[in-house]
């Protein structure tokens, strides 16, 4: 007779070799056309929900908790190791107004979606979730869910919501810069650079190539490590130990601002954090009940679908009145929507190499603030 799971809770190394395939699997697929459009995160989402609901896997383990309470705070300084803001203002011009057009919709869209939809009790830690999501990106999804502790199930189906609605959002600002009343209705600036000109260094470079470094992984590693040390112990001495990555967070912005040459410098940070993030979702996955998660799904694909509109409506609509550039607008939505890769991405494919660096830029700025968007308005609602 089989015993399920197959995997048992206390096999520490079983259950780590399966969490760092499921997170390998996650790259790999972002190499792919379908993992590409759905991205590695949904992809790992989907396989660890199959190995656990069809009792591969178990739902519950300690392992997980090491990933919840140790990785993802981690995991926030690598990624904003290198966010140095006052690029962002120098760099970014007319884009980062529409950033912030953008990111007052997506705030605007959770609460009316809030206020209107049967949410049940774990509604104000959704508007949290979905706030920072569609400010930063997915690292902030990560974030934002485990500070707010939000049910594994709910979260398995606010990222599968998230996905559906996110793809067709995407294909949507992929398709605005062509249409007709479009054009007539913005601005629209040409390429200060030519499209035959090669693209000039920027921090995408580095996500595609990068050095194995040890020292730097090292030094990164540790100061990763000392500014949790610090977050935790400020936000217990204010008594608000649930909230320490929001310390984190800001003591990471601090330093990335007052050392941006230096830890410039440092190779595979960012890559790490990532990895981190992505053994996140392996146990979100594993951690939810398919069930329990399709119950939900629904009805939280529409919430984050009335979350994109009124972000659309606002950006789009005052970047009309503010007279705002066409593709700047696009783009900086696109960087609210799915962080600096997609941005950036988009960018250059709509020949607009001179906004690849920008968009970046605006990403990371993305990252930055949505933490702090996020956590406190899912505290500001819960009170």
């Amino acid at each position: 007779m089989i015993d399920f799971p197959l995997i048992h809770a206390d096999w520490t190394f079983a259950l780590w070799a399966a969490l760092m395939f499921l997170a390998a699997l996650g790259f790999w697929a972002d190499k792919t056309r379908l993992g590409s459009n759905i991205s590695g995160a949904a992809i790992i989402l989907a396989t660890a929900m199959a190995l656990s609901n069809f009792g591969v896997l178990p739902k519950e383990a300690e392992t997980y908790n090491v990933i919840w309470s140790y990785l993802v705070p981690l995991a926030i300084p690598l990624l904003l190791l290198k966010a140095d803001l006052r690029r962002v203002i120098s760099e970014t011009k007319g884009m980062l107004a529409a950033f912030f057009l953008g990111a007052i919709g997506t705030t605007l869209g959770a609460l009316i979606g809030y206020y209107l939809l049967p949410l049940g009790e774990q509604a104000p830690k959704l508007a949290g979730v979905f706030s920072a999501t569609y400010i930063g990106g997915s690292m902030n999804m990560a974030a934002v869910t485990q500070a707010v502790e939000l049910d594994p199930s709910i979260a398995a189906a606010s990222v599968a919501a998230d996905n559906v609605v996110g793809v067709m959002y995407l294909a949507f600002l992929a398709l605005v810069p062509s249409l007709a009343f479009a054009q007539r209705w913005f601005e629209k600036s040409k390429p200060s650079v030519s499209n035959t000109e090669k693209d000039s260094p920027s921090d995408l470079r580095e996500e595609h190539v990068v050095a194995i470094d040890l020292k730097s992984m090292g030094l990164a590693l540790g100061l990763s490590f000392a500014i949790c040390a610090v977050g935790k112990y400020l936000a217990d001495m204010f008594n608000v130990g649930g909230y320490s990555i929001m310390f984190i967070t800001a003591i990471t912005i601090l330093l990335a601002n007052i050392f941006p040459k230096q830890l410039k410098r440092l190779k595979g940070d960012y890559e790490v954090g990532l990895f981190f993030m992505y053994l996140f979702f392996a146990a979100i996955g594993i951690s939810a009940d398919l069930v329990a998660m399709l119950d939900k799904a629904v009805i939280i694909a529409v919430y984050a679908a009335i979350i994109v509109v009124c972000h659309a409506v606002v950006i789009f609509g005052a970047g009309r009145f503010f007279k705002l550039d066409l593709m700047e607008v696009v783009i900086a939505s696109n960087a609210c929507a799915s962080g600096p890769a997609g941005a950036a991405a988009l960018a250059a494919g709509k020949g607009r190499r001179d906004l690849v660096a920008p968009a970046v830029l605006l990403g990371v700025f993305g990252y930055a603030v949505a933490n702090f968007v996020g956590v406190g308005l899912s505290g500001w609602l819960g009170q």
